[in-house]
């Protein structure tokens, strides 16, 4: 007998035992009408409940959290999809504002020049292994365009047609040394032609060439065309005159000009197919 008193199965069994008297007592004593072994299945199983219970309230928490997740997911696609369209919109904006700026000093030169008659055209191809920024735009002979017709935007001259298909043409810009215009400097009103080579190019310069050794150019004159020549009206504008340098090979001056417009980032130019001037 006092082995068996010694074994685990009668220790369990006393633990058992003791946890039923400890569920009679607290029902006596609570007096909540239920049984003496609902009261004890209540205290043994009542952790097990809560922890069941907590269990089932973070899983709700999760889950609830994941729908969050996705609807937000399908916030952001959403939000992105317009913010993609008004990066379209936006783009549209300004091409056509570029537009309209372009038709405003547009029509300035066709109110000086009633005479003149021009072919609008947009930029539809550029070669970007070309240092000298030829380009080629949607206007061809089918519109009156020749070789030789200058391309403008509002009063600057841009460059000359050097090709042309029915409905394009190439355009090759004042930075081109195949492009030389006779030119004069409005203040003091010497006359040189412009040219210009890679490095001016790259710089995006040209230069008006074959002034006086003496000249009086300086820093800041305009430089317009002249007219001579019938390839070019006069009072195109060429650009603005950033410095002035001597050419001692040739005892003359070369004044370096910068346009006033950049060249390599329009969109929409005019081309003047007849100014009043046979060739």
């Amino acid at each position: 007998m006092k082995n068996f008193l010694k074994t685990t199965s009668f220790k369990i069994l006393a633990l058992m035992l003791g946890v039923c008297l400890m569920g009679v007592f607290f029902a006596a004593v609570t007096n909540n009408g239920t049984s003496p072994l609902t009261s004890v299945a209540g205290v043994v199983f009542s952790p097990l409940q809560r922890l069941a219970s907590f269990a089932a309230e973070r899983f709700d928490n999760f889950s609830g959290a994941f729908v969050s997740s996705s609807e937000y997911r399908e916030r952001i696609k959403e939000l992105e999809g317009k913010v993609i369209e008004y990066q379209s919109q936006l783009v549209d904006y300004e091409k056509l504002k570029k537009k309209v700026e372009s038709y405003e000093n547009f029509l300035e030169v066709k109110n000086d020049n009633p005479d003149y008659k021009f072919a609008t055209a947009s930029v539809i191809g550029r070669d970007s292994a070309d240092v000298f920024g030829s380009f080629t735009v949607n206007a061809g002979s089918n519109d009156g365009v020749k070789v030789n017709c200058p391309v403008i935007y509002g009063e600057h001259l841009v460059g000359v047609v050097k090709e042309v298909n029915l409905t394009s043409c190439v355009v090759y810009t004042i930075f081109n040394p195949k492009v030389n215009i006779s030119a004069y400097e409005i203040r003091s009103g010497e006359i040189g032609y412009v040219n210009s080579n890679t490095d001016l190019a790259l710089k995006g310069r040209c230069m008006l060439s074959g002034l006086d050794g003496n000249s009086v150019v300086t820093s800041g004159g305009i430089v317009c065309t002249s007219g001579i020549g019938g390839i070019y009206p006069r009072g195109l504008i060429i650009g603005t005159v950033r410095n002035v340098e001597a050419d001692e090979a040739n005892v003359s001056s070369n004044a370096v000009i910068e346009p006033d417009i950049d060249i390599t980032t329009l969109q929409d130019v005019f081309i003047i197919t007849d100014f009043g001037v046979t060739d």
